[in-house]
């Protein structure tokens, strides 16, 4: 798990000059990597040389043979490598058994002879996630590589028609001196409306964004880009339904081997432990496969409602682990805000909550952690599976009187109402679109008013048209965990230099769901409560029958008290940004109670991204 950043130069350009380029780069992406530092300079056919760099976190062989960048056998190939292979000793038999000698005992050594050897055809071999830059100097090209499910960034530009530049983070490219950071109005507009941008694309104008499960090849002539793994093909096969009673041992099954390949790893593994069933089933699987100490972590919140200390105290005990709390009461709003932030790679209505987690991780020495991020998204746990469908079948069937009771409801002192009412006026005529305005943030009519900009066209769904829990699915995995949750976590965990895993976000989980068939819906919920109750060991009774919560933080009490004091004692730069005159009548609304405090949290990140003092 590191930083990588780099160009390739088909002008022939001074080298000097370049060779400053990449140090600046280079030194943009220092705070992902602390374990080490490489810098390369290798050159091609067809006149391209390519300057690579890397911030190396030591996670698998810790030694000098792991080293990045790293040259093949043959020394025709070069990579620089973000990520963690969790099968590459399954893989090292298939390399030796081509005459290759292993130097190392890395996964970056296995996943380059791979490509020596194999191309991107390889790369359906290989299980983890991943961002690579890989230098064929023997055909003058790169390539740009990225995990099926977008887990590990990488952005890159064509400042020239013969140069290009990639990196872990946009802020790298900047830094080059190359290229300036612009935001998209298109995406700011898509920012206030939904809280991230459409997937495969950046907040910033001109930056290119190599997407989940793709190659792009970059020559002197452009580049071309290859899909090696897509969800659209798991989503769409044919599922019979089945009883639980056959499908969750199935899923069981999948979800412990996942975790299981999860823990390959040369320092202790940690896990996120909030005492809800996503992460209480990652610890119980973890301590079933692991012999020494288990470490887990919380987040403390007294005498607040949102505290999920006693739940996860209770998951730490009955499954084992070394458990640490680390009270929110204790932190500086205005510092930690601050780093927030700058951790940013694109601005987010969500992540200050793994980010603290994050940096209280990496305050008590972990350096790799499991989460349960994925969990509801795969299997059915949020409440958008339920009441997203009755939502839309009401609007449907009231039609016209839910559009005149909507602005009614708009002016409800309830942000719950106000919601409802400002979908209503909305009328989505679609279950993608009333899930768009379900899960978003300002409306369109907002937007307009706050950017200038109409909203960009909602986009469908991938999941079957005939199953409304399938297209819910869809839209929270490839639209909230994608573009919001996995980003988020990437930026604020790797600024802490901390390794975040996700065996919930496996293609082996994933590809073993769809495979399992459709669950009987009946009374259930989720098919989370189906698995739930198929192994009872795995979870506290708190755990299995308390309501659904996640880690909030109370942003909604911290904006209150910041915005209704004359003189704040703490996020002072919140308040003075907020009491701009064109927010006027948002922070009152906000403060009477009829607007949620993410819609002024995102106003706020935005601002923050686009004039940092």
């Amino acid at each position: 798990m590191c930083g990588i950043a780099g160009l390739v130069d088909w002008g022939a350009r001074d080298r000097d000059t370049m060779t400053a380029v990449l140090e600046r780069m280079d030194a943009a992406i220092a705070r992902r990597g602390p374990d080490g530092a490489g810098r390369e300079i290798v050159c091609g056919t067809d006149g391209a040389v390519a300057y690579l760099a890397h911030r190396r976190l030591a996670i698998l062989d810790r030694s000098s043979a792991g080293r990045q960048p790293m040259v093949s056998a043959d020394r025709r190939h070069w990579i620089t490598y973000n990520g963690e292979i969790y099968n590459f000793l399954e893989l090292q038999p298939r390399i030796a058994d081509r005459g290759v000698v292993l130097r190392s005992h890395s996964d970056t050594e296995v996943l380059l002879e791979l490509l020596a050897h194999d191309g991107v055809e390889a790369l359906p071999q290989v299980r983890g996630m991943f961002a690579f830059a890989w230098f064929d100097t023997g055909r003058g090209a790169l390539t740009l590589g990225r995990d099926r499910f977008g887990i590990k960034p990488l952005v890159f530009v064509r400042p020239q028609p013969d140069l290009l530049l990639f990196a872990s983070t946009p802020q790298a490219l900047e830094a080059s001196g190359l290229w300036t950071l612009r935001p998209s109005p298109r995406q700011r507009a898509a920012f206030l409306a939904t809280g991230s941008v459409p997937g495969g694309e950046s907040f910033w104008e001109g930056v290119s964004v190599v997407a989940p499960g793709t190659c792009v090849t970059a020559r002197r002539g452009g580049d071309a880009a290859r899909t090696y793994w897509s969800i659209d093909h798991v989503w769409r096969q044919p599922r019979p339904e089945r009883p639980v009673a056959e499908v969750a041992p199935r899923i069981r099954a999948a979800i412990a081997e996942s975790v299981g390949a999860h823990l390959v790893s040369d320092v202790p593994v940690a896990v996120f432990l909030s005492g809800g069933l996503d992460s209480s089933i990652i610890a119980a699987a973890a301590r079933a496969q692991t012999s020494g100490p288990l470490q887990s972590l919380t987040v403390t919140m007294a005498a607040s409602r949102l505290d999920e200390s006693a739940s996860a105290r209770a998951a730490a005990e009955r499954f084992g682990t070394t458990h640490t709390e680390v009270a929110l009461e204790d932190l500086d709003l205005d510092q930690v805000l601050d780093e927030f932030v700058a951790s940013l790679a694109e601005p987010t209505v969500d992540g200050f909550n793994t980010f603290l987690v994050a940096r209280a991780a990496r305050m008590a020495g972990v350096q790799v952690a499991l989460s349960g991020v994925g969990g509801d998204e795969l299997l059915g746990g949020y409440p958008s599976f339920t009441e997203v469908p009755t939502l839309f079948a009401s609007l449907t069937r009231w039609g016209s009187a839910a559009r005149f009771a909507g602005p009614v409801l708009a002016r409800w002192p309830s942000s719950r109402m106000t919601k409802l009412g400002t979908i209503a006026v909305e009328a989505p005529s679609t279950l993608d679109e009333t899930w768009w305005a379900y899960r978003g943030l300002w409306s369109r009519m907002d937007v307009a008013r706050l950017t200038g900009r109409a909203v960009p066209p909602v986009p469908s769904s991938g999941g079957n048209p005939a199953d409304p829990f399938d297209i819910i699915r869809d839209l929270e995995w490839r639209r909230f965990l994608q573009r919001q949750l996995l980003p988020d976590a990437d930026a604020v965990t790797m600024c802490r230099a901390l390794e975040l895993r996700t065996p919930f976000v496996d293609h082996h989980v994933v590809e073993a769901v769809a495979a399992a068939g459709r669950w009987p819906r009946g009374s259930r919920s989720s098919w989370k409560a189906a698995l739930c109750e198929a192994w009872p060991e795995w979870t506290t009774p708190a755990a299995r029958h308390r309501p659904k919560q996640g880690f909030v933080l109370p942003i909604d009490v911290w904006l209150r008290i910041a915005l209704s004091s004359p003189r704040p004692t703490a996020w002072r730069d919140v308040a003075t940004r907020l009491r701009q005159p064109r927010y006027a009548g948002d922070v009152a609304a906000f403060l009477a109670g009829r607007l949620h405090w993410s819609r002024l949290w995102a106003v706020y990140v935005l601002e923050r991204m686009e004039t940092p003092s």
